[in-house]
């Protein structure tokens, strides 16, 4: 492959199936939080919502792309300190806590789903997951950039298919759906939300954009990445549209959906599918994370962390996140969902939106 085309894809694709694979794992892969952010306020405000998160998705990635493209910041500490200056370790605060969901929300639901489809251990699941990350975020950026895209391509095709054997088996009563619904109040609240809890992840996957090199560049690779993340989403509101409104209380509604449609063979390859899914949302996190404490190495040793420093702190973040959960803490944290994503709207989305943009504009004029 030639230089220009390894770096074509660096622009265009990797950022996108970084971007995807992060958000896409856990409940969003399950297809819960499709329902509960979208399907659950009907056919047309599903869509509507579908459409807000996708703008949203592109103007919050434009403006973090290009911002980190200005100033050279990569990782997350470099990118906020740059950003928000002496009140950085507000962001910190809160993605941690974001942190602990997601890695305990990955875990869970990979047992949950491997106990329901395989009749495998819950805690064996968990356990598998935990190695996974561990091992890929051993070997570093390269094999995580790598496998996230490669997976992220899988998904999408994946997705595609099942969307579509939904459509040939319900297409109709998709249509009706579609044709008789009105729209729900709530969709836009609900859509902005959903934006300000996934964006927020946005800081953290920079680590993926260090070959943009124009704004064009910076601008076009966060709309391919909005699309590559809201794909996910549009295919599994309108193939639930076949079961709406019963879908909506299923705790696992793609399941649902592919065991009513599907054969146990496709059963299987979902299954595997959104296993890869949610091991590749908490190495992406994760890798974010390594970045920054690199960053902070960087400084005061003059060197990263070795790579063993690096899957240690993949396991250890881990364990603890699984630890919290069954604790309780996360179920705590998750009833605050919202104020979590009002939290992150002032500590990082209105400062990039606004204070990020005014700083490019006068850097770059």
């Amino acid at each position: 492959m030639s230089v220009d085309w390894r770096r074509r894809i660096a622009v265009w694709l990797v950022p996108a199936g970084v971007f995807q694979s992060v958000i896409v794992g856990g409940a969003y892969g399950t297809g819960r939080e499709v329902a509960e952010f979208m399907t659950q306020y009907g056919p047309h405000g599903g869509l509507l919502a579908i459409a807000l998160v996708m703008l949203g998705f592109a103007v919050v990635l434009g403006a973090c792309f290009e911002f980190a493209r200005v100033f050279r910041v990569y990782d997350y500490r470099s990118f906020v300190r740059e950003l928000l200056g002496r009140w950085w370790p507000a962001y910190e605060i809160c993605f941690v806590l974001l942190l602990v969901i997601v890695l305990a929300v990955t875990g869970s639901a990979a047992g949950l789903t491997l106990e329901n489809t395989f009749g495998i251990d819950a805690h064996t699941g968990t356990a598998v997951v935990m190695v996974a990350v561990v091992v890929s975020n051993f070997f570093g950026r390269r094999l995580v950039e790598a496998t996230l895209t490669a997976g992220a391509i899988a998904l999408s095709a994946g997705l595609l298919g099942y969307g579509a054997l939904v459509a040939t088996q319900a297409g109709s009563s998709v249509l009706r759906a579609v044709t008789g619904a009105g729209v729900e109040s709530g969709w836009w609240i609900s859509g902005l939300k959903f934006v300000l809890y996934n964006s927020a992840l946005v800081p953290v996957l920079l680590y993926a954009t260090t070959a943009i090199r124009t704004r064009r560049e910076a601008l076009g690779s966060a709309a391919v990445a909005a699309f590559a993340g809201i794909l996910p989403a549009l295919v599994l509101h309108l193939s639930f549209l076949a079961r709406y409104p019963a879908i909506v209380a299923e705790p696992l509604p793609a399941y649902t959906m592919i065991a009513t449609f599907g054969t146990r063979a496709l059963l299987w390859v979902y299954v595997g599918l959104l296993f890869v899914t949610i091991v590749q949302t908490g190495v992406g996190v994760l890798q974010g994370l390594n970045e920054r404490l690199d960053a902070w190495s960087a400084e005061r040793r003059a060197k990263p962390l070795p790579p063993w420093a690096h899957a240690a702190v993949a396991g250890c973040a881990f364990a603890a996140s699984i630890a919290l959960a069954r604790a309780g803490i996360v179920d705590l944290i998750a009833r605050g969902y919202g104020t979590l994503a009002w939290c992150f709207l002032a500590v990082f989305t209105l400062p990039a939106l606004t204070l990020g943009v005014a700083r490019v504009r006068r850097a770059t004029h």
